[in-house]
């Protein structure tokens, strides 16, 4: 793409094309692309990314498209940006696109691959207590067929050790799932030694990188995973009603989901009612039509992120993330977060004994994060300032001192 379109396209100056970027970005024309930041203080891309101006451009797109086009749309233009959709999540982890299946949510993803594992009574699955309870929700929806789940707990309400995991697989555990980041405290998992633990049983490693992809950098050939799944609610910037699920390359074959449809169907527009044949990429995990909307906006999102760079974000976010940490500290706030910056992402837990008014309060002024039971949470992203983070500090100290 020349400079002179990608530069009027994505309206990032130190970019210089899709693909390569400046050491260094310009995060002030970065944030400039985000509406919200003009009249909010956002601490809250944990919960929920912010919409950006070329997410709403794209959004606007499809449905210009859709009215002028109708059905048509769907041929020339939709499934096209369902593949550069693919392109842009496999570029992030270092994948190919044909491993790359698009799905509806992070329930959806475990449920197809699950399907495709025959379990049998006696057989066990394993999962973190710390990791989002939707993991564990269908574990459990397993056990009318005689499945065990083990839930490993944490010890510090921070981390679960990779050594916990290792002495909760055994030699019947067909599946363990656990993410890279702790949506409860930011703790940032060994997930290599995770995985390695799952192989050495013979069991499928399943990567939960909804709290991390985006902003910590992955690398799917290093980590090891067979399945990585993430999505476009929170650091992609694309949304809700969009995620992304890796398979590695040489187990697809080996899966074939009973939780499946057309989509996942080799030649899907045949509409043949007399057999079932898989596609031979990860596309064989899709069930039925995907939302278009979130597609566009996701496609537009992970854009952002790939032209930023993950290893700049990780970096800004660090960077704003210890001084949060710090100067919550030097108030006098008790935090639940891991012990050094190397295994922090953004998450930040401030521990309250009632954070639900504190944040509305917070609101109030213009100032949003967020709560889960216990603690007040907080959770910088690029578009985040330091003077941000002061202001943020500076409220929460006078509204819990008084």
């Amino acid at each position: 793409m020349p400079l002179t379109a990608c530069a009027l396209r994505i309206q990032l100056p130190h970019t210089l094309n899709e693909g390569t970027f400046m050491a260094t970005p310009d995060w002030d024309s970065a944030r400039a692309q985000f509406p919200t930041l003009q009249k909010k203080i956002y601490l809250n891309s944990c919960s929920l990314g912010l919409l950006s101006r070329r997410s709403r451009d794209a959004l606007n797109k499809y449905m210009d498209l859709w009215e002028e086009k109708g059905a048509a749309a769907w041929y020339v233009e939709w499934f096209a940006e369902m593949e550069d959709l693919r392109e842009q999540f496999a570029r992030l982890i270092n994948a190919s696109a044909d491993e790359i299946a698009i799905m509806p949510s992070i329930s959806a993803t475990l449920a197809a691959i699950s399907s495709s594992i025959d379990l049998q009574e006696g057989d066990q699955l394993v999962t973190g207590e710390l990791d989002f309870p939707t993991v564990a929700h269908g574990f459990h929806a397993k056990a009318r067929s005689g499945v065990e789940t083990t839930v490993v707990r944490s010890d510090d309400r921070v981390m679960v050790s990779p050594e916990q995991f290792e002495q909760a697989i055994s030699e019947r555990t067909r599946l363990v799932a656990t993410s890279r980041v702790y949506f409860t405290s930011g703790y940032i998992q060994d997930i290599s030694t995770i995985c390695d633990a799952a192989h050495n049983a013979g069991a499928i490693a399943f990567v939960d990188d909804y709290q991390a992809t985006g902003q910590v950098p992955i690398d799917v050939q290093e980590v090891e995973a067979d399945v990585l799944v993430s999505g476009g609610l929170k650091w992609l910037l694309g949304g809700p009603g969009i995620t992304y699920m890796y398979v590695r390359r040489d187990l697809i074959p080996e899966l074939e989901p009973s939780i499946t449809g057309w989509f996942g169907h080799r030649d899907q527009f045949a509409f043949n009612p007399h057999e079932m044949v898989y596609k031979d990429s990860a596309g064989r995990f899709e069930t039925g039509t995907p939302s278009v909307s979130a597609m566009y906006t996701g496609a537009e999102g992970l854009r952002i992120v790939n032209e930023l760079g993950a290893d700049a974000i990780r970096q800004r976010t660090s960077e704003l993330t210890s001084r949060l940490v710090s100067s919550l500290r030097e108030r006098g706030f008790d935090l639940r977060v891991p012990p050094d910056d190397e295994h922090h992402a953004s998450i930040t837990m401030i521990e309250l004994d009632n954070p639900g008014p504190v944040v509305d309060r917070l609101a109030e002024r213009d100032i949003i994060v967020d709560f889960r039971p216990g603690a007040l949470r907080a959770s910088p992203y690029f578009y985040n300032t330091q003077e941000d983070i002061d202001i943020f500090v500076d409220a929460l100290t006078e509204l819990t001192r008084k």
